[in-house]
């Protein structure tokens, strides 16, 4: 019998392991792997580096713009075309309701709201055409609402500000001042 050498002894313990792990050809296999993506990720980092930011990479939002709207433009988005947005006016505010076809589109139960404000409407809880502002009027300044008819359109508009995106602001057309705080039906009452 041969024996090694004392130094040699503790340099095979060390090792022994080591010579076991690659006589086992399912963990040099996975010892392989390891390696070859150690080494795939500094030849990777290495060579690219950081991206430059480029704008094609940021993501556009669905969110329409904001842009103010006159009762005679807000009037194109009454949902009769239907490749057209469904727009809809409460409290000033006008919000994309397209999602809600079914209720604000022709034959739905709002359908006299679509492409209009439908602020007072809301208030009084009538959704006939005779609580419509004329298109070519001013603005419904809606200050003869009881206080209770205020409280329910500031609900609805609670109501739309939850569900629906905001597209923009209703505003007077160019010459038409705010209604004196009557509605539609008084106004018609007092000519």
């Amino acid at each position: 019998m041969s024996q090694t050498p004392p130094g040699q002894q503790s340099f095979l313990r060390v090792f022994e392991p080591l010579s076991r792990t690659l006589e086992n050809p399912v963990a040099l296999g996975f010892l392989a792997l390891a390696a070859f993506f150690v080494v795939r990720s500094i030849v990777m980092g290495a060579s690219k580096g950081p991206e430059p930011f480029s704008m094609k990479k940021v993501p556009v939002s669905d969110t329409p713009a904001q842009r103010d709207f006159t009762p005679g433009e807000l009037a194109a988005f009454d949902g009769r075309d239907e490749g057209t947005a469904l727009y809809i006016a409460v409290k000033g505010t006008v919000y994309d309701v397209s999602k809600g076809r079914g209720f604000y589109g022709p034959g739905g139960p709002y359908a006299n709201f679509a492409g209009r404000d439908a602020s007072r409407g809301l208030a009084l809880s009538s959704f006939g055409a005779e609580v419509l502002a004329d298109l070519d009027g001013p603005l419904d300044a809606l200050d003869d609402l009881e206080p209770s008819e205020k409280d329910s359109l500031d609900e609805w508009a609670g109501f739309f500000a939850g569900k629906y995106v905001a597209v923009g602001r209703l505003v007077s057309a160019p010459g038409a001042a705010a209604a004196d705080g009557a509605g539609p039906e008084k106004s018609e009452a007092s000519s």
